[in-house]
């Protein structure tokens, strides 16, 4: 199986298990960059990256923050609220205790820093770091690239058995009803203080209520 037909079962699980993308899906603009991703390439060092830019573009820049936000535990969203792509999946593995998340998390972070460190004179240092670590000078390109896939196969891999056993949509609907149960002490808050006779209708209350979440 490669890492196209990976990347379509976790959309397909995410959809089935969650309801929404883990990973959002490529734009027609940017629908290349998975079908570009094959061991057949590269030999040259600008296809190899080009590729790695594609491979950063499936894995990290599609990541679903706006519903990663949502895994923070409620008491902490605050705090993490401009946390963002590979930080935020972080925050919402750890946060969470799910296990098995630290050798892909440090994965995204090393494919990013591959991915950028070429961008700029001033990063060259950290790239040749990173460069060292994937053994870029003394492999074939073809090689390096096919140890990335292995590496980004395993991640979409374990997304998908995370996706597939329920405990992210158990976080997700528990911290659902943490908001939910915030924003109902607020609006009790609201009711109370504007009330003359210090009455609360609570089921005009609840009805707002759900009709927001």
């Amino acid at each position: 199986m490669d890492i196209k037909e990976r990347y379509h079962d976790l959309q397909r699980a995410s959809q089935t298990h969650l309801g929404w993308h883990w990973l959002l899906p490529l734009c027609p603009a940017d629908v290349y960059h998975l079908q570009a991703l094959n061991i057949s390439a590269p030999n040259e060092r600008c296809d190899f990256d080009s590729l790695v830019l594609s491979l950063a573009k499936v894995l990290i820049d599609s990541l679903n923050e706006e519903s990663l936000k949502k895994l923070i535990p409620y008491e902490k969203q605050e705090s993490f609220k401009d946390k963002n792509g590979i930080a935020l999946l972080e925050a919402a593995l750890h946060l969470n205790n799910l296990d098995g998340a630290d050798v892909h998390i440090e994965f995204l972070w090393k494919l990013e820093s591959l991915r950028s460190g070429r961008r700029a004179d001033q990063k060259r240092k950290n790239y040749s770091k990173i460069a060292k670590h994937f053994d870029v000078e003394n492999q074939r390109l073809r090689h390096v690239f096919v140890n990335l896939l292995n590496s980004a196969s395993d991640t979409l891999d374990y997304f998908i058995a995370l996706v597939s056993s329920g405990q992210i949509q158990e976080i997700f609907e528990k911290n659902q009803i943490a908001a939910g149960y915030a924003s109902f002490s607020d609006m009790i808050g609201i009711a109370d203080f504007g009330s003359t006779d210090a009455s609360v209708n609570h089921d005009e209350v609840i009805y707002e209520l759900q009709s927001k979440l």
